[in-house]
């Protein structure tokens, strides 16, 4: 029997792209649930969820937030309400709204998940990639990813992808309150909890396509509490993954 699984997709301004990928994701062979955590967005992206709520009664699911809370928490937020949710999900994913991460990627997750504990979409592995990036992207990409293997020592080649899908266990022993930050640089302490608590970890290859429009953009603030935060991560959490009983 295939797993019970929880899609959720952070928004903010995705009215344009929301109902497309519910209903990519709702045609994918699984048993399969979609909750769009949304961050109050003005143009209506919730509107538009409700819309596909009534379409697909039962699968499709809304958090909203009363502010705008950041990726990271909104995320967090959900993952709480999925693991107390009386589906009991097996398998509970991450992904963006605008299709820079795409629905038919999923399967390679599923099957990932048969022997890891949690999986992450790959720009850096053979056969990941990006494309529509421009200069610098790449470049802080890349760098910001060196620096986590470097002060955390994950064994993950993209810690910073936010195309994720765990094991239901993974997520049940993430200490989520002691998570000190709350933008897209979450995935990176999240990895680290995974790792560090001994669960496997895998990556898939996906090919990153960037939004058509601008992105969110980090402020120095941002940069400079993620850096921070992963230098201080061994210390926090302990330096080496501890051993897990063989199943």
């Amino acid at each position: 029997m295939s797993p019970r699984i929880l899609v959720v997709v952070p928004t903010y301004n995705e009215r344009d792209n929301i109902a497309p990928l519910i209903a990519e994701l709702l045609a994918l062979p699984y048993e399969l649930d979609v909750w769009v955590a949304d961050d109050g967005s003005p143009d209506g992206t919730a509107d538009a969820v409700r819309e596909a709520m009534a379409t697909h009664p039962g699968r499709v699911g809304l958090v909203e937030g009363p502010h705008k809370r950041g990726r990271g928490a909104a995320v967090i937020d959900s993952f709480r309400r999925g693991l107390a949710d009386p589906r009991r999900y097996e398998l509970l994913f991450e992904m963006d709204a605008d299709f820079s991460h795409h629905p038919r990627e999923i399967p390679k997750f599923v099957e990932k998940l048969r022997e890891c504990d949690m999986v992450i979409g790959s720009r850096y592995v053979p056969g990941g990639g990006t494309s529509e990036w421009g200069l610098a992207r790449p470049i802080l990409s890349a760098v910001a990813n060196v620096y986590v293997q470097l002060v955390a020592g994950v064994p993950i080649r993209d810690t910073t992808s936010g195309y994720r899908g765990y094991r239901r266990a993974v997520l049940e022993e993430t200490e989520f309150d002691r998570i000190k930050i709350s933008g897209y640089v979450v995935h990176g302490e999240m990895a680290y909890q995974a790792w560090v608590h001994g669960f496997r970890l895998g990556e898939v290859p996906i090919h990153f396509k960037n939004r058509a429009r601008d992105a969110s953009k980090l402020s120095l603030e941002e940069v400079y509490m993620a850096v921070l935060n992963f230098a201080l991560l061994r210390f926090r959490y302990g330096f080496r993954p501890r051993r897990r009983p063989v199943a």
